[in-house]
Formats: C-alpha cells, sequence, structure tokens
C-alpha cells in the first residue's frame, strides 16, 4: 500500500467516524421520501412543489439531524469532509433540470429526483468506502427508473415509498459498517 493510499484510508475512516458515513444526510432523506409520499396523495400540482421545496430543505435538517447525533458532518481540518461537502452540495446544481421536468413533465418529477439523487450518492462509496453507497446508488436510481416508467400513472404515490426503502436499508447497512 502507498502512502496516499495509507492516508486517504486515514482521513477516510476519520470522516466515516466522525460523520457516521454520513448516515444523517441518509435518515433526512428517509423523512424527505415520506414527505413526498405523503404529497403523492394531494393534487399533483401542488406534490411538484412539495418535492422542490423539500429538495431544498434536505441539506439543512440534514446538519439538525447531525447536531441532535452529536456528530461532526464538517470535519473540519480533514479534505474529505471537504470533498463529501462538495459531492453533497453538486444537488444544487440539478436545481435546472428538476425545474424544467416540474414545468415540462411534472409526471417525471418523482423519476428525475430520484434518478439525479441516486447518482450523486455514488462517489459517496468511494469517499466512504462504503459498500452501501454502492446499494444507495445504483437501487435507487433502478428503482426511480422502474417505477418511474412502468408505474407512472402511480408514480407520485410508488417511486417515494419504494425510494424510501432503498433509503431505510441504506440507514441499517451504514449503521453496520459504521460498527466495523
Amino acid at each position: 500500500m502507498t502512502h496516499h493510499e495509507r492516508q486517504f484510508g486515514e482521513l477516510s475512516a476519520a470522516l466515516a467516524s466522525s460523520s457516521k458515513r454520513g448516515l444523517p444526510m441518509i435518515l433526512t432523506g428517509v423523512l424527505f421520501w415520506l414527505v413526498a409520499g405523503a404529497a403523492g396523495f394531494l393534487d399533483h400540482t401542488v406534490t411538484v412543489w412539495v418535492y422542490l421545496y423539500g429538495i431544498g430543505v434536505i441539506f439543512p435538517v440534514g446538519l439538525l439531524v447531525a447536531k441532535g447525533m452529536k456528530l461532526d458532518m464538517t470535519a473540519k481540518g480533514n479534505p474529505l469532509g471537504v470533498l463529501a461537502g462538495v459531492v453533497g452540495g453538486m444537488q444544487v446544481l440539478f436545481a435546472p433540470i428538476v425545474i424544467l421536468v416540474l414545468f415540462q413533465l411534472p409526471d417525471y418529477v418523482p423519476f428525475a429526483v430520484g434518478v439525479l439523487t441516486g447518482a450523486h450518492f455514488l462517489p459517496f462509496a468511494v469517499i466512504f468506502r462504503s459498500k452501501a453507497y454502492v446499494f444507495q446508488s445504483v437501487a435507487t436510481v433502478a428503482v426511480a427508473a422502474i417505477t418511474g416508467f412502468a408505474l407512472n400513472d402511480s408514480t407520485f404515490l410508488v417511486t417515494p415509498f419504494a425510494v424510501m426503502i432503498v433509503y431505510l436499508v441504506t440507514c441499517f447497512w451504514l449503521a453496520r459498517e459504521s460498527k466495523g
């Protein structure tokens, strides 16, 4: 093992320990998908706005959840903490896509949000050296795509609850990985 690989491993382990591998953000995602699913019972012209505003509050709510769990999501002094923040923050750059879908193809909002959020988790597999994030990313994209296309008539109910199950599995997996 090279010096850089060893150093990366140490930084990754420190970040994983201080943040429980980002578990607070996944827990917040569970809450988001639960609210999105409940909003699926409303008129869909309202539900799409729940998605848009909901994805905007995930990061600050996740930080509050982390604070409640007494975890350090910022990992000051750890360059991987900065990288994790950038990877997490890149979701903001997906806003134009979500807004376009909201106005042009509103029935595909659950699909688009699911695929975009799922894809953004893949780098965390490397950052945290975590198989849970490989699962999270691939399963979220697959579930959102399958339910978004095959069950489009009920996507506002099926997609969020199905993705929420993926997030719950990921939560348990991350907790297990964090134990060692």
